[in-house]
């Protein structure tokens, strides 16, 4: 009989009453005795026991129903190895992380006889007088709850642990109650089954320890640098304290709290007979270790990306275990897009902000010319949340929109240097009028010059003029999928999409008009290493023309050298860079999608609730010194060529009034603002204009208001 089954409601409603029972206790208890809560606390482990007794023959669950891969409880029984995991390797083929479970078998040769008894002595000192589950351990653990009206201390044994190690994704999905059960009933059969050694050795095999560590024998290289035989005593009491909560232990991340455990730990082994009390004191005062290099790419949101792909692309694999998959991703690269959003993020967050409520964001960054995936780094913390915000949230895109709708109208015949205006217009919209804002406060410009300063006046007038459909089709060439509705504020970026999909969508300005598809595997081998899976070869589709694609890069280039990018230039970055900056609506989100000539990143900062992140956020003030900071740490460490965007073939550089976008000719060396700007654009596309000198051209710029522009502006909106 499943516990699901109606005959199983009596005993499912006892254990609902018994855990409020305990819910409540806590507030009684401070008013009884020592004798009324001993009696309690026997009363508490009767009820486990006939709790346990009465639902045994009820228990039919069966973990391997819920996951892929996995090993059945009977198959283990018969002696099967556990799973062994999935190996992941960067770009270098340099092994980063094990996924998916454990685990290679160790030997209890191959662990020291101290290190796998101080595991013994913290986790379940009766392991070997009990056949799997210790009543006298729960028994002390509820008289030690109850007399300190608490109820944290637990009694999970070594065998239960195990079974709740190899079986963990499945019992995600179950409830406690049933789970708990589950560990009782599969500790007793393993025991029975496999004996107490066979048990210890698997478990150190399968404990979870935390980065996507599984077992003291990955633990101790991935922690420490060296095999168990080399544990010494302070990083054996680290490995064992972990146990507890792997990733709340962590040595790296969290020192303060792996030191107390490691004190608490030391002072169990010593009363346990297996350190001597001096011993014990040096290993107090070591130092914790560091972070190794391996660690960058370890449990995390790359690896878990890199699983999903691996559903995606290769499903009949994805359930084998022992696979060795090499990725695309660049363990520097992966470290500095980390570190730089970790530091941006702990700079702008509120200090007390609430856990549910930090601050959070997002970097990928691709190859510029291919669209294999360097970095991958879905959020501030996996630990706390595994949500990934580079493919898995969708948020307004802000101005991220506009190269696209500049790149839709030099489709359509328009030039770069045509004039737009940026004058108020008010719109009818179903709620009633709809005017947006700008801070541009020139009212006539250069299509380039309203790229560069992100002015959305322009861009909505532009936009209309080239229909919202021509952006659309676009965007859906450079492989932007997200819905565009037909509504003006499209055009200032109100629909949304993620972070990945932008960035890539982006590479075709880098990239001569070519598409770039995402992608993090390379190649899927067998546990032998024969070649399973291959990344096929795809041929580059042509979402948009070279000279238009070159065209918008070099306006995206001067969005960082002078226009809402400058803090990529003032974080320090000087190479070759291109990008454009994007901030929706109540500066809730921050966008920053930038280009060299070998990588393309995006970096996204906001709340997963949408809020206002702070005064005068934007992308440019948040997003774009975290791309500064990954771009100056690849370039420090040659992981990308410093070499320029290669110039195509029928291109012309011509140099104009940024004011009034008049072509200046060689001989003209005063424009009406004071100021020139060169720009590439098609050969043939644009013809100087007259030069009267600074005088007669500001007279020829006021006349043009009253009498219209010497070309066709950009206003089709009254």
């Amino acid at each position: 009989m499943d516990l699901d089954d109606e005959r199983a409601l009596p005993l499912k409603r006892a254990l609902r009453a018994l855990i409020r029972m305990r819910a409540e206790a806590g507030a009684r208890l401070r008013r009884t005795t020592p004798r009324e809560r001993l009696a309690l606390g026997a009363g508490t482990v009767l009820a486990l026991a006939v709790a346990t007794s009465v639902v045994r023959p009820l228990v039919t669950f069966d973990p391997c129903r819920l996951t892929d891969p996995c090993v059945t409880v009977d198959a283990l029984l018969r002696g099967a190895p556990l799973p062994e995991a999935i190996h992941l390797y960067d770009r270098n083929d340099a092994a980063i992380a094990e996924v998916a479970g454990p685990r290679r078998r160790t030997g209890l040769g191959e662990v020291p006889t101290r290190v796998a008894e101080a595991f013994v002595a913290v986790e379940d000192r009766r392991f070997r007088e009990h056949a799997g589950v210790d009543l006298r351990g729960v028994a002390r653990a509820a008289v030690r709850n109850l007399r300190g009206a608490d109820l944290h201390e637990g009694a999970s044994t070594i065998p239960m642990q195990l079974a709740r190690s190899v079986w963990a994704e499945a019992l995600a999905h179950v409830g406690p109650w049933r789970r708990k059960l589950f560990e009782v009933r599969t500790a007793k059969r393993l025991v029975g089954a496999l004996g107490h050694d066979r048990v210890l050795e698997m478990y150190l095999d399968a404990i979870y320890l935390g980065d996507g560590v599984y077992g003291v024998q990955q633990a101790s290289r991935h922690y420490f640098g060296v095999p168990p035989a080399e544990l010494d005593l302070a990083q054996t009491a680290l490995l064992v304290g972990m146990t507890r909560s792997p990733e709340r232990l962590d040595p790296v991340d969290h020192p303060d709290a792996a030191r107390a455990r490691r004190a608490v730990v030391l002072d169990l082994l010593t009363g346990a007979g297996l350190a001597e009390p001096e011993e014990a004191d040096l290993a107090k005062a070591a130092a914790l270790p560091g972070r190794l290099p391996d660690r960058d790419l370890g449990r995390g949101y790359a690896s878990a990306a890199v699983t999903r792909e691996l559903r995606r692309v290769a499903p009949e694999l994805a359930g084998q275990p022992g696979l060795h998959v090499y990725t695309t991703l660049d363990t520097l690269a992966q470290r500095a897009a980390a570190e730089a959003l970790a530091a941006q993020l702990a700079r702008v967050d509120v200090p007390d902000s609430a856990a549910s409520d930090l601050l959070q964001g997002a970097v990928v960054a691709l190859d510029a010319s291919t669209g294999a995936v360097r970095a991958w780094v879905g959020g501030r913390s996996f630990d706390t949340s595994e949500f990934d915000r580079v493919e898995q949230a969708r948020r307004q895109v802000g101005s991220l929109v506009k190269p696209f709708i500049v790149a839709a109208a030099l489709e359509g015949g328009r030039s770069i240097l045509d004039l737009v205006s940026s004058d108020t217009l008010s719109l009818p919209v179903p709620e009633g009028a709809w005017s947006p804002a700008d801070h541009v406060g020139q009212l006539m410009l250069p299509v380039r010059e309203a790229l560069v300063h992100s002015s959305n006046r322009a861009a909505v007038r532009l936009g209309r003029a080239v229909g919202v459909t021509s952006v659309r089709r676009l965007g859906r060439r450079a492989g932007i999928v997200a819905p565009m509705p037909d509504l003006p504020s499209t055009l200032i970026g109100s629909f949304e999409s993620t972070l990945l999909e932008m960035t890539a969508g982006f590479a075709v300005f880098g990239n001569g008009g070519m598409r770039v598809r995402p992608h993090l595997i390379r190649r899927i081998e067998s546990p032998n290493g024969s070649t399973l899976w291959r990344a096929p070869t795809v041929a580059a589709d042509r979402a948009l023309d070279s000279l238009t694609a070159f065209t918008v890069l070099d306006a995206l280039r001067d969005v960082v050298d002078r226009g809402t990018a400058w803090p990529v230039r003032q974080s320090g970055y000087g190479g070759a860079a291109a990008g454009k900056t994007g901030t929706t609506d109540g500066a809730r989100d921050a966008w920053f999608v930038g280009l060299t000539p070998g990588l393309i990143a995006g970096v996204w900062i906001g709340y997963d609730q949408p809020r206002p992140i702070a005064p005068a956020a934007s992308g440019g003030a948040l997003a774009a010194p975290v791309w500064s900071s990954l771009m100056r740490a690849v370039a420090a460490a040659s992981v990308v060529s410093a070499a320029e965007w290669s110039v195509p073939d029928g291109m012309e550089r011509v140099r104009y009034d940024p004011s009034s976008g008049e072509i200046l000719g060689e001989d003209c060396s005063s424009t009406v603002s004071g100021r020139s700007v060169d720009a590439w654009v098609p050969a043939g596309s644009v013809h100087p204009g007259s030069c009267h000198g600074p005088v007669m051209r500001w007279l020829d710029g006021i006349w043009s208001l009253f009498r219209g522009v010497p070309k066709p502006a950009i206003d089709t909106i009254r």
